[in-house]
């Protein structure tokens, strides 16, 4: 059972994404989420330090639930191969599709990577579980020959961030004011091809 706080963080999240999509998360406020909310400022301070807080609180605690589905709905494709391409290619797209809906600069990107790598440890490490499974099922059912499935489904995921983070640095450096994924998703399915086509029977 969910206690008030929890509750109210929850709503507070609610009302912190809708003015990002809006506003923009450089443009948006504490006083603009808390009037969406119906709060004063000083008050979502007993929750959140600052709005970037409350945007990676959402934004992990979304991708959970995301991935949680996609893992259902990855296992009702047919085969191996099929299975681990989707899964990769549609956490880029999410990725891609929350930063876009809040319009987060570069600059902002920068700054929260570090603090979102430690609320979405626990669940990588799921996912590479997840991955290694797809692998080990494929093994078993003779649509692989035999590697190491955990290493394999570390280094994938590994690989999958890997290129992300390289078109955001990219961005950073070349100071846009957005990050453009399309690069990542391209080298991202034509490695992922490759490395798959080199294992399969």
């Amino acid at each position: 059972m969910s206690t008030k706080k929890e509750e109210t963080k929850v709503k507070i999240g609610e009302a912190a994404m809708r003015c990002f999509e809006k506003y923009g998360i450089e443009k948006t406020t504490l006083d603009d989420i808390a009037k969406a909310i119906g709060l004063n400022k000083a008050t979502l301070y007993y929750y959140y330090k600052n709005k970037e807080e409350i945007f990676l609180e959402v934004a992990v605690s979304k991708g959970k639930e995301y991935i949680t589905q996609l893992q259902v709905r990855t296992l009702r494709k047919k085969g191996g191969d099929k299975r681990i391409l989707f899964y990769l290619e549609e956490r880029v797209n999410y990725y891609r599709n929350i930063l876009g809906v809040s319009h987060a600069s570069t600059e902002t990107i920068n700054r929260m990577l570090p603090r979102y790598f430690e609320l979405y440890e626990d669940m990588f490490q799921k996912e590479v579980l997840f991955i290694a499974q797809v692998i080990k099922e494929g093994i078993e059912k003779g649509e692989f020959v035999k590697v190491d499935a955990d290493k394999l489904a570390r280094n994938l995921m590994n690989m999958t961030d890997a290129l992300k983070h390289n078109v955001e640095h990219k961005a950073m450096l070349s100071m846009e004011k957005e990050v453009d994924y399309t690069e990542a998703f391209q080298e991202l399915t034509y490695l992922v091809s490759l490395i798959l086509k080199a294992i399969k029977k």
